[in-house]
């Protein structure tokens, strides 16, 4: 589907060309910084996830789509891929069920903020995503930056760069300190960078020196953050890159020998064994550091009709529960899918799980292997991390994932067709 906000001027140059890449990487980078989540209590205990600097982030993303708006002159195209199409009616049917709700006005402002940017992928459509090579550089750069941020917090200050496990576990994990982001989000950003340079290196698209350097950082990000998420999503989806780039049936059963093999030295290496059960008991470990409470606690919750087709409001991705004795206790809401259904009810769920399986298709087939492996790294690092962690109903880095992965195929199909027509 393409959306031609103003039809170029024949024999002239569209002036989002006038600009210097640079500038555009720049802006991207910006970007990805306003969608992460930031707490402002990245030092508390274990257990204390601390709350989002809404306002900072806000600020950050109107700034850049500001600054986009007035680079990006009339005489520009976009093209809006079936996915984004898809999450564009997530937003509209989870405004209009807004006004339904009690207090209307944190979700709608969540809401703005995700339509805005929407809207910044689609003005950015002409100098990165036309170009699919372009943009999953330009995600590379800002995550290494995200990256830096953190190796430099140790620096900056140690004490509080490695945060301790109190309630669910023993030993510290790192977590940034100068951009404020806690362990998870250490890791996945450690994990984006391991996978992306991995399959440019393979695929010859990145430089032997620099390619290691990223790949060794995104490993040491994961390791020292101590996330098994982040390390079990990246790996799930560089399993899937080499699936779907191989010809041959045997070259994809091949690729299942290497996780194979490395979910054995997890269970069998003893460091590396410790590093997986992170000093927790046989509890903790099935139970997902308590995940499966919160999980259970929105299943068996009782809700009326209304409730259950259009939510709590987005925004809401806590619940409360009882832990004894009359107590009130609140968990988070660790799972993308559980907590679209509690923030935006079930036809929620059902666009947002369409647009992933739109997008998985787009993935496939995408006609470069280094563009489908980079979509397939990004596609499966969401598929496997919605499962354990919130993002999916919101503008968030796991749904920006989504929508690059979606972007840069439907950007690789599109110019093949272009090439095909024009030999």
């Amino acid at each position: 589907m393409q959306a031609t906000l103003a039809p170029p001027v024949p024999g002239t140059v569209e002036n989002t060309n006038e600009r210097p890449a640079w500038f555009w990487l720049m802006l991207w980078c910006l970007f990805v910084l306003g969608v992460q989540p930031w707490s402002s209590r990245v030092a508390s205990p274990q257990g204390d996830t601390g709350s989002t600097n809404s306002m900072a982030k806000g600020l950050l993303l109107g700034a850049v789509f500001l600054v986009a708006i007035a680079a990006t002159k009339p005489g520009f195209r976009t093209r809006v891929n079936p996915a984004s199409w898809l999450y564009v009616m997530y937003v509209l049917f989870a405004c209009a069920t807004a006004f339904l709700l009690a207090e209307p006005m944190g979700p709608l402002t969540r809401l703005a903020r995700f339509l805005i940017g929407l809207v910044l992928v689609f003005l950015l459509w002409r100098p990165l995503v036309r170009v699919p090579e372009r943009l999953v550089r330009a995600h590379l750069w800002a995550h290494l930056l995200l990256g830096a941020t953190v190796v430099l917090s140790l620096a900056y200050s140690p004490s509080e760069a490695w945060r301790p496990l109190r309630t669910l576990g023993a030993g510290y994990r790192l977590q940034g300190v100068i951009i404020p982001m806690l362990p998870p989000r250490v890791g996945e950003v450690g994990a984006i960078m391991l996978g992306l340079a991995l399959v440019g290196l393979i695929c010859r698209k990145l430089a032997t020196l620099p390619a290691v350097a990223l790949i060794g950082l995104g490993g040491i990000l994961v390791a020292a953050s101590r996330t098994r998420t982040a390390a079990a999503a990246v790996a799930a989806g560089l399993v899937v890159a080499l699936i779907v780039t191989r010809k041959t049936w045997l070259g994809r059963i091949a690729c299942l020998v290497v996780p194979g093999l490395l979910g054995l030295a997890f269970l069998t290496i003893g460091s590396l064994h410790t590093w997986l059960l992170r000093g927790q008991g046989t509890q903790q470990i099935t139970s997902l550091s308590g995940r499966t409470t919160s999980w259970q606690a929105v299943i068996d919750e009782k809700v009326s009709t209304q409730t259950m087709i259009i939510g709590h409001g987005l925004g809401n991705k806590r619940i409360l529960l009882l832990t004894g004795e009359g107590n009130i206790g609140v968990m988070a809401i660790d799972n993308s899918w559980l907590s679209l259904y509690w923030e935006t009810g079930l036809l929620a769920v059902a666009i947002v799980a369409v647009a992933l399986i739109v997008a998985w298709i787009s993935v496939l087939r995408a006609p470069t292997p280094y563009v489908r492996a980079c979509g397939a790294v990004l596609l499966g690092y969401v598929t496997v991390a919605s499962l354990n962690e919130s993002g999916l109903s919101d503008l968030s880095s796991m749904t920006l994932h989504l929508l690059v992965a979606a972007a840069i195929c439907d950007a690789d199909r599109l110019r093949n067709r272009r090439r095909s027509a024009a030999h």
